[in-house]
């Protein structure tokens, strides 16, 4: 079982939907997984050499909108852990819409330059995290939901 990617305004929105297993062991075990383990959910949603400079725990209640805002130059990660959401993303620039659905277990990636805002369907929460810090200045409000 591998990892799903879908792509979303051209790629400047990605989505990857984890594979969830009982076991990964040997060299045919995706990097990214969530291990359901008799103690409990492991979830390993980011292995690479680009360091994180910023992580923060998004807590979703039901029927709430987070974010309506755009980066300029901080692209971001967000991981479902629990709940349902939608995504919603604009291209600033090009003023491209779409809706991403994300479930726990699902890894959104952000561009700079992409408008968001997360409708909460199911209350849950999120791990958004970045490798920029995070900078006040570079939030800009755009309401999109």
């Amino acid at each position: 079982m591998t990892t799903t990617e879908t792509a979303f305004l051209s790629g400047k929105v990605l989505k990857r939907t984890l594979p969830a297993l009982e076991t990964a062991e040997g060299p045919e075990a995706p990097v990214l997984k969530r291990l359901l383990l008799p103690q409990g959910e492991l979830a390993q949603f980011y292995d690479a050499d680009d360091p994180v400079r910023y992580v923060a725990y998004i807590q979703l209640r039901e029927a709430s909108v987070r974010g309506n805002h755009f980066h300029k130059a901080k692209e971001e990660w967000l991981y479902l852990i629990q709940g349902e959401a939608l995504l919603v993303v604009e291209d600033v620039a090009s003023k491209a819409r779409d809706t991403v659905p994300l479930r726990a277990g699902d890894l959104a990636f952000i561009r700079a330059g992409v408008a968001h805002a997360l409708k909460t369907i199911k209350a849950g929460g999120a791990v958004e995290f970045s490798g920029t810090r995070f900078n006040p200045g570079d939030t800009h409000r755009y309401p999109i939901a």
